[in-house]
C-alpha cells in the first residue's frame, strides 16, 4: 500500500482483475466504455467501487466511480439529475466530473483524480501529536471549503455529507478539494464516522437526521455539517461524542452543542458563530457557508492563543514532503525533545507553500525543515519564522549541505543542520544543540560524517 489517498481512500495496486472481483454482478474489462483504461483500485465506497483509470482520448488520470445499481427507481433518477447538475460545477475546491455513463447494470461517473490525504487523516495526526492544526491554516482550509459549497449550492444542489473525510488536501498544490456528494447514498453505517442516508452521524444536521428520504435537506443542511466539521478541525473532537450511533442522532436532533470555548477556553470568540451555525433550527443558521466562515475569520485577531501555547509546550514545525521521511522526522524530533523534558506541540506540512504560510503567520520554538522539500523557499521559511520569533531555532536536512548552506547565506543564521540521507544519531545529536535540547551554548552543524551510519528514514 502506497502513502497517498485519493478521492479519500488509500491506494491500492489492484489488476483490473483484482478490482472487477470486489463489484457484485459485474465484469469489469481492460477498458471501460471504450475510453477509460483500468489501472487498477483505489477503495470501495458506500455508492460502489472507486478506479484508477486513464482517459485513453483526452491522455489524463481519471477516478472512475462505478455506482452499484440502485434498488428504487426514484433513487436511480435522482442520482441521474444530480450527477448532471454536479457536472455543471467549476470550483477549484470541487471534484470536477468529467462524464456520466452506464455500464453494464450500473452508472459511472468519470472524474478528476485527486491525490493527497484526507483532512480526517490530518486531524487525527495532529491529535495524536496532543497537537491541533494551526488557526490560518484550518480557516484557510474552511474558507475554501466554503467557497467549494457556495458554488455547488448556487447549482441548487446540496452535498449531504460534508465532512473531514471527505476534504482531500492535494498533494503538492495543498488545494482543499470536496469529494463523496451524497448522490442516492444507502444506509449502511457501524460508527458515529461512518456514512448512512445522505450523511454522517457525527455531522448530521437535526433535519437530516429525521429525514431518513432526504426530502428535507437544504443548503443549511451542509452549514450545519460545516460547522461541525469546524469545531472537529480547531479542536480535535467533534461536537458531540460517543460511539452509539442512535445516541449521536439524538443528541444532534435534541442537545444543546457545547461552545468550542469548553474545549478550547482561547477560542471563545468563535462561541456564536459556532452555535448560531449549529442550530436547531436550520432559518436561524448563516445564509452561506462563506458567510459563515468570513464570521469566524473576522474574530480571529480575538483570540489570544498565547495561554494554551505556554501550556502545550514549545511549539514545532515539520517540514518534508516524503511521508516516510517526515515521519520519521517527527518520531524522532518528539523522542529526542521528550527525553530533554519537552512536551511539544507539533505541526506537519508537505509543501513550501503550507510551511511559509504557516512560518509567517506563527511564532514556532523550532522548525526542522527537510530543504529538498521547500523548493528554494528554506531561506524564505528562515526569515519569515524569524520575523514572528526571533529566537526560533532552525533545523535543516539537506543532501548536500555546502550547496544548501550557501544558498541561505550568512544572514539566515541557520547553526543546525543535517546530512542526508538520515542518521537518527545525528539527527538527536544536532537537537541536543538547540535551546530546547538543553545546550544551547554549543553553536555549529555536525559534521556530515560524524557518528553511526543508520538506516535511511
Amino acid at each position: 500500500m502506497t502513502d497517498r489517498t485519493i478521492h479519500g481512500h488509500a491506494t491500492f495496486g489492484d489488476s483490473p482483475e483484482e478490482a472487477a472481483s470486489t463489484i457484485r454482478g459485474l465484469t469489469l474489462p481492460d477498458v471501460i466504455d471504450g475510453r477509460y483504461r483500468v489501472l487498477g483500485r483505489v477503495g470501495a465506497g458506500t455508492m460502489g467501487i472507486v478506479l484508477r483509470a486513464e482517459d485513453l482520448f483526452l491522455q489524463r488520470p481519471v477516478a472512475i466511480k462505478i455506482v452499484e445499481p440502485a434498488a428504487d427507481q426514484q433513487v436511480a433518477e435522482r442520482f441521474v439529475k444530480e450527477a448532471q447538475a454536479l457536472a455543471q460545477v467549476r470550483h477549484e475546491n470541487v471534484v470536477q466530473v468529467y462524464a456520466f455513463g452506464r455500464f453494464q447494470t450500473a452508472s459511472y461517473l468519470a472524474m478528476e483524480l485527486v491525490v493527497g490525504h484526507s483532512l480526517e487523516s490530518m486531524i487525527d495526526a495532529h491529535a495524536q501529536n496532543g497537537a491541533t492544526i494551526a488557526l490560518p491554516r484550518a480557516t484557510a482550509i474552511l474558507r475554501a471549503m466554503a467557497a467549494g459549497l457556495d458554488a455547488v449550492h448556487a447549482r441548487q444542489l446540496v452535498h449531504r455529507d460534508v465532512k473531514p473525510a471527505n476534504v482531500i488536501i492535494e498533494k503538492n498544490t495543498d488545494r482543499p478539494v470536496l469529494i463523496d456528494f451524497g448522490l442516492a447514498r444507502k444506509r449502511s453505517a457501524s460508527n458515529p464516522r461512518m456514512s448512512i442516508t445522505g450523511g454522517t452521524p457525527s455531522y448530521m444536521a437535526p433535519e437530516q437526521a429525521q429525514d431518513p428520504h432526504g426530502t428535507r435537506v437544504t443548503a443549511r443542511t451542509d452549514l450545519y455539517a460545516l460547522a461541525c466539521t469546524a469545531f472537529e478541525l480547531f479542536t480535535g473532537r467533534p461536537v458531540f461524542e460517543g460511539n452509539d450511533i442512535f445516541a449521536m442522532l439524538l443528541a444532534h436532533m435534541n442537545d444543546a452543542p457545547r461552545k468550542i470555548s469548553a474545549v478550547r477556553p482561547e477560542l471563545a470568540p468563535f462561541d456564536d458563530v459556532l452555535l448560531r451555525a449549529l442550530a436547531k433550527d436550520p432559518a436561524a443558521r448563516h445564509a452561506s457557508a462563506s458567510e459563515m466562515i468570513e464570521a469566524l475569520h473576522a474574530r480571529l485577531p480575538l483570540v489570544d492563543e498565547s495561554p494554551a501555547i505556554g501550556e502545550l509546550g514549545p511549539q514545532v514545525l515539520v517540514v518534508a514532503n516524503d511521508t516516510g521521511f517526515r515521519r520519521s522526522l517527527i518520531r524522532n524530533t518528539t523522542q529526542t525533545l521528550k527525553t530533554r523534558g519537552h512536551e511539544i506541540v507539533l505541526e506537519e506540512v508537505t509543501t513550501s507553500s503550507e510551511a511559509v504560510t504557516l512560518g509567517g503567520s506563527h511564532p514556532y520554538d523550532l522548525l526542522v525543515i527537510d530543504d529538498e522539500s521547500m523548493a528554494g523557499r528554506t531561506g524564505e521559511l528562515v526569515r519569515l519564522a524569524r520575523r514572528k520569533n526571533p529566537e526560533v531555532e532552525i533545523v535543516v536536512v539537506s543532501r548536500d549541505l555546502p550547496a544548501t548552506l550557501a544558498s541561505l547565506g550568512e544572514d539566515a543564521k541557520v547553526r543546525h543542520m543535517v546530512p542526508k540521507p538520515l542518521n537518527v544519531h545525528v539527527l538527536a545529536a544536532v537537537l541536543g544543540r538547540t535551546t530546547l535540547g538543553g545546550n544551547g551554548a554549543e553553536s555549529g552543524s555536525e559534521s556530515p560524517t560524524s557518528g553511526p551510519r543508520s538506516t535511511r528514514k
